[in-house]
Order: C-alpha cells, then sequence, then structure tokens
C-alpha cells in the first residue's frame, strides 16, 4: 500500500471532487482516480460514493478517514529523525527496470553512463511494469527502464514524461532440449496435443506482447497450449528446462542459454516480436544529475553492445 493514497483519500474526502483532488495532488485526474481505487481494491471497500455530487464518503470511508489521518500524523513525526539517520545513504540516482533488463542490459549500459557522466551511486530495483509507472509519477524513481512495442501502450502520460530510445530487442520463441540433445518441440510438426509452452502472468507487460503473437496467428499456425505462467523470465528459464517446454524469451534474457544449449530457436522467426528498450524520466526533473545523463543520452545512447544479443 503506497501511503500517498492515504493523502489522495483524505484530499479527496475534504473536496469531494475528483477533477479538484487531482489538480490539488498535482496529478492527471486518470491517475488519481487509479490510486484511489487502488487504494479501495487493497481495503477490500468502497471508500467514495461516487454516486452523489460531490462524491461522498462511505460508512467504511468514514471508519477509514481516522485510521488515515492517524498513520500519516505518526509517520510525519518520524519522518525527520529517519532522514537525519539515513540522509548518507541515500543513492544519487534512483533506478527502475525490468527485471530482465536489471540482469542483463542494466549493468554494462550504468558502466557507460558512468565513464561519460562521472561516477555516481545508484539505487537498482524492479516491480511491477504498472509500479514503476506510479513510482516515476510520484519521484521515487530518477529513471525507468522498460521494454516497450509500438502496438502495446505503455500508458505513460506524454505531458508527463520524457523518454528515449536506448535500443532493440527481438522477443524470441524457444524451445528446450530433451534428453538426447534435441529441440524438445518442432513448430513444423506439432504434437496432436499442441506446442506446450510457459507463459508470462497477466499482470506484466511481455504478457501484452504474447497476447499480440497469438492476435496475428492464423488457423493454419500450430495450437499453442499453455502449461504454467509466471512474471519472471529467470524462473520461466528454469521451469522451461525442467519440463521441456516452450517459451518467448527477450534475446538478452535468450542469449546466453541458447549459446549454452539449454534452448533452441523455434519457428524460424515467424513467432518472433520485435522490442524496444526506452528510458523515462519526469519532464520536470530538478536533479543535475538526472539532467546531465539525460543530455547524455541524447547525444550518445549507449546501445552499441546490445546489438551482440541480438539471436537472428
Amino acid at each position: 500500500m503506497d501511503t500517498n493514497w492515504l493523502t489522495d483519500f483524505l484530499v479527496l474526502s475534504k473536496r469531494g471532487n475528483f477533477s479538484q483532488a487531482a489538480e490539488e495532488r498535482n496529478i492527471t485526474q486518470s491517475a488519481f482516480s487509479r490510486r484511489i481505487k487502488a487504494l479501495e481494491n487493497w481495503l477490500g471497500a468502497e471508500l467514495f460514493d461516487r454516486s452523489s455530487y460531490p462524491v461522498s464518503l462511505t460508512q467504511e470511508g468514514e471508519v477509514f478517514r481516522d485510521t488515515a489521518q492517524n498513520v500519516l500524523r505518526e509517520l510525519e513525526l518520524n519522518r525527520v529523525e529517519f532522514q537525519r539517520r539515513n540522509i548518507s545513504s541515500i543513492p544519487d540516482i534512483r533506478l527502475a527496470a525490468a527485471t530482465t533488463l536489471a540482469l542483463s542490459f542494466v549493468p554494462e549500459w550504468l558502466q557507460q553512463i558512468k565513464a561519460a557522466c562521472g561516477d555516481f551511486t545508484v539505487s537498482i530495483d524492479t516491480y511491477d511494469f504498472y509500479e514503476m509507472i506510479e513510482m516515476l509519477g510520484d519521484r521515487k524513481m530518477d529513471l525507468v527502464l522498460l521494454y516497450y512495442q509500438p502496438q502495446v501502450p505503455a500508458f505513460f502520460e506524454h505531458h508527463e514524461f520524457e523518454s528515449i530510445k536506448l535500443g532493440e530487442d527481438v522477443m524470441h520463441l524457444c524451445t528446450a532440449l530433451d534428453d538426447d540433445g534435441r529441440p524438445a518441440f518442432d513448430v513444423d510438426n506439432p504434437p496432436r496435443s499442441g506446442l506446450e509452452y510457459i507463459g508470462y502472468g497477466q499482470t506484466g507487460y511481455f504478457a501484452k506482447i504474447e497476447d499480440l503473437i497469438f492476435s496475428g496467428m492464423t488457423p493454419q499456425d500450430p495450437n499453442f497450449v499453455r502449461t504454467s505462467q509466471s512474471g519472471t523470465c529467470e524462473f520461466m528459464k528454469k521451469l522451461a528446462v525442467l519440463e521441456q517446454k516452450m517459451l518467448w524469451l527477450p534475446s538478452c534474457s535468450a542469449f546466453d542459454s541458447v549459446r549454452s544449449g539449454q534452448f533452441a530457436l523455434a519457428g524460424d522467426g515467424r513467432y518472433d516480436m520485435d522490442l524496444e528498450i526506452w528510458a523515462y524520466k519526469k519532464r520536470d526533473a530538478t536533479s543535475p544529475l538526472v539532467q546531465k545523463i539525460w543530455s547524455h543520452l541524447k547525444t550518445d545512447r549507449c546501445t552499441d553492445h546490445l546489438l551482440d544479443f541480438r539471436l537472428r
């Protein structure tokens, strides 16, 4: 639960108007509405009666108002002391990235950025795709690196964020090898039971990439049968090896596994999907270091090494 939701809740309970409350919180109305709904989902209760104007608190909302006020008051009393204790541990840059990028792309990318912009401390975290968008909007992150596919919306408010394309990747259809070291599945000669694969959990961005791939298939294409799902490539890879299944992997995740003989590319590229790698920041970010990094990215995108990952 994000404590910003509590402030959002209290502002809306005072204003009774989503538009005015969003303006006071300095976010878009759509983002504000999502955060109120997220709080209600987290609590499992409707906090506002939206059928009235202005909107009013439900009975549950009245009870929760005292809780929200007490929690924020207690946090504020402790905030200064905790900041004093931890000021020396605050990193220069707070970076969030998709897990696959954090493992395979970010380390070398950061090394190149530091070589050009000077050394700095950095925290690197991974979260759910939509959570990273919210955290960037709430200034809890300075930079976010994500995969992007032009046909799949990224849900970024263009007036609020700036973006730079860093490079390209490919989502490859891969198959694990059988006990004899041969591909477990042949796309051109699928078994009657279908091509068994491990898919991505529906809350992640890659699930939408999978949906896009399937939307382009025809009745003449083989039948793909999902046997399990996860939101993490590295876990999916291990499961696919153990169970000898298929899965889609971005090149930078598949590269070492294909080279080492754990997986083979399948389908001769027919079921692959081009991807892009983008960096995002708030338009009004004030950190001089963030501005320096961003200026460097505009002139030298540091993506030459990424081409080595492409497997086509």
